[in-house]
């Protein structure tokens, strides 16, 4: 008989006469894939079915908007307020339900942070008359004076969810997600801070709940008793001065109790700068690290209770859950980076589960092209074009150069389309570059991944593998490749321009990174990169003391502004100095004479280490060219980049072999 490793993450939890498959709920992600009208298209319904078809017990829509006139503070959302959203929302409806997950949208409304409407020329409210700002959605809002939300605008947004929600149960959908936290309309109603109103509707706690209460209320009175209702709010108003403590969240969870099926606890509110990194958090916070505020909710209410946030080891989920200390636990860019992770906990197959990295590229891929992207997932997004995909193509022998993350995905997916594969890698081991961060406490999801590839392609029978073998042109002459993929990497930037580079103080970061020991008491680190900077975290986390030099007037994250955040803060609270606009002039025995703002300085060090940047392998590259009929030059070695970068082209690459 069959042994389940995860029974208490697999058993079903019944909800009224809705019974779930498991305890993984899929949580809203913001949208994409819409067209003119803002309504589902077919790549929309392709990207959600691909979670539902994973295991997930519920798949949340998100960025569902209750007001498009009052509410919307992006431009891409799904319009709930007319009747013209049915037949798209049936459509992702059916691609959820018929894999027997149930589907649930998020239901939006921005109230003071609506700053679409506001662009719109539509009136926009707030709990109370304030002066706009934020740092994100109300970040067009500032000095924009916002008027207080009347009565009967209340009472008309009540009914708004309500019809948005009954539109909803019409399209198909089994459940709602009401949105009460992260500084959304109806948190903004919840939050001490926020609503001061001297009426009913603000106050008082009990006046604070009012309307959240009401919504949930309202919706079902006009779905009925099994239509599922989700509040999703913030337990804890983290890094907000003022904000409501985790003893407030517990009275707000009590008086919602009876009225939801699930009380959903998230934490905090994304225009607080400082919190949007625990709201979704960074990859220097610990796993579930806001499963202690869920804990202590689901001490003092009835209804079941849902965790979210940093959630990826199925052993720790099944362990939360043993102990009863949740009821479902709630995951969004864990299915991002493998929408499979239900079905292989369940199978036992953790080791094949590709882990969240918690970089924040999918959320800066939103923000800067309006398009989902992962780092370990080349998929996300392009679910549709690869549903109809075809491995049809002629088997040809492919010659992968180089064993980096763009490689061994190569590797894969050319093995996964019948291709004859061969990997030759120059060092002894597979993963390139990014092993030297192994041992770096905050990538340890990194670290797992790189491991579970190399063992992927170690024992997957269509690669053979090839470990200290250079690529040469003499070795492709010898195999006779029809395609060649140069993954071949990039080598780190010397900076021989400067004096001193060459003391015996002076190390690059991937040296330190392999031996810490290199790295003395006092260290100043040459560049703000994000290499830079996430070395000079690593090194004070183990007690050094970090100086980072950076020419430029802020440090570069590469276009990933929220993981500079984190970074950011990461600096901050380690008490890394960090000195912009200042250029190191030479390297001596006992530090750094530098040029910054205020003229010449000397800043002491130790050990002085590089980071300025990667070179790519372009003479290797070139003589790799012209060796077999079909080249790819995918990662690094092309133009240094990024894992998303490098996982993306080595899975395209991949695909295109042999059709011609």
């Amino acid at each position: 008989m069959y042994k389940m490793k995860y029974p208490n993450l697999f058993k079903p939890l019944k909800v009224g006469d809705v019974t779930l498959r498991n305890r993984i709920i899929s949580a809203p992600q913001g949208f994409l894939h819409l067209d003119a009208e803002s309504l589902p298209t077919q790549a929309a319904a392709a990207f959600y079915e691909e979670k539902a078809r994973g295991g997930a017990a519920v798949v949340t829509i998100g960025e569902g908007y209750v007001d498009t006139v009052h509410g919307i503070d992006i431009p891409k959302g799904i319009h709930l307020d007319t009747d013209d959203c049915i037949g798209g929302l049936s459509l992702l409806a059916d691609a959820v339900n018929k894999h027997g997950a149930v589907a649930s949208m998020e239901l939006q409304h921005a109230g003071m942070y609506a700053s679409e409407s506001y662009v719109n020329g539509n009136q926009i409210y707030a709990p109370v008359e304030r002066m706009g700002e934020g740092t994100k959605a109300g970040a067009r809002l500032h000095g924009v004076l916002i008027p207080e939300m009347p009565e009967e605008v209340i009472l008309d947004t009540i009914e708004k969810f309500a019809q948005a929600a009954l539109r909803c149960k019409q399209a198909g959908f089994g459940m709602v997600l009401v949105h009460g936290g992260h500084g959304w309309l109806l948190n903004q109603m919840m939050s001490p801070v926020i609503n001061t109103r001297t009426d009913k509707w603000g106050g008082s706690l009990e006046n604070r709940m009012r309307m959240p209460i009401a919504v949930c209320d309202r919706i079902r009175e006009v779905c009925g008793r099994n239509f599922l209702i989700d509040f999703r709010f913030s337990a804890a108003d983290v890094c907000n001065p003022g904000g409501y403590t985790p003893e407030d969240g517990i009275e707000m969870a009590k008086m919602i109790d009876g009225h939801v099926d699930f009380i959903h606890c998230s934490v905090g509110n994304h225009e607080v700068e400082e919190s949007f990194v625990v709201v979704h958090p960074s990859m220097f916070l610990e796993d579930a690290c806001n499963l202690k505020y869920a804990k202590e909710v689901k001490k003092h209410v009835k209804t079941p209770v849902v965790a979210v946030g940093a959630f990826s080891d199925p052993q720790m989920m099944e362990d939360t859950l043993a102990e009863g200390a949740v009821d479902a636990i709630a995951m969004a860019r864990g299915l991002i980076a493998d929408p499979d992770f239900p079905l292989k906990a369940r199978q036992g197959k953790d080791e094949d589960i590709n882990r969240c990295l918690r970089c924040y590229q999918c959320f800066s891929g939103l923000l800067d092209t309006r398009q989902f992207c992962c780092a370990i997932n080349p998929v996300i997004g392009r679910e549709l074009e690869n549903k109809f995909d075809t491995t049809g193509y002629d088997r040809k022998k492919v010659l992968v150069a180089g064993g980096g993350i763009g490689g061994m995905q190569a590797a894969l997916e050319a093995a996964k389309r019948r291709h004859e594969v061969i990997l030759v890698e120059k060092t002894g081991r597979l993963g390139g570059a990014l092993l030297c961060e192994e041992k770096v406490s905050f990538k340890k999801n990194l670290d797992l991944y790189l491991a579970a590839q190399a063992r992927r392609v170690m024992e997957h029978p269509g690669i053979e593998v090839r470990l200290n073998t250079a690529a040469t042109k003499e070795l492709a002459e010898e195999i006779t490749p029809d395609a060649i993929i140069a993954a071949l990497g990039a080598r780190p930037v010397i900076p021989s321009f400067l004096p001193g580079y060459d003391r015996p103080n002076v190390a690059g970061a991937e040296e330190v990174y392999y031996d810490l020991a290199k790295a003395g008491q006092k260290v100043v680190i040459l560049g703000g990169g994000l290499v830079g900077c996430e070395l000079g975290i690593h090194l004070a986390l183990n007690g050094r003391r970090v100086t980072i030099l950076e020419m430029a007037s802020a440090p570069n994250f590469s276009g990933n502004m929220l993981h500079g955040e984190a970074v950011t803060a990461q600096i901050d609270i380690h008490g890394i100095r960090l000195m912009t606009e200042t250029e190191a002039v030479e390297i001596k025995d006992d530090g750094v004479a530098a040029s910054g703002p205020d003229g010449k300085v000397f800043v002491e060090a130790d050990t002085v280490i590089y980071a300025v940047g990667q070179k790519s392998l372009e003479n290797e590259v070139e003589e790799l060219r012209f060796c077999a009929p079909e080249f790819y030059s995918i990662g690094d070695c092309s133009m240094p980049a990024n894992i998303a970068k490098a996982t993306k082209e080595g899975y395209y690459a991949a695909r295109d072999i042999g059709r011609i």
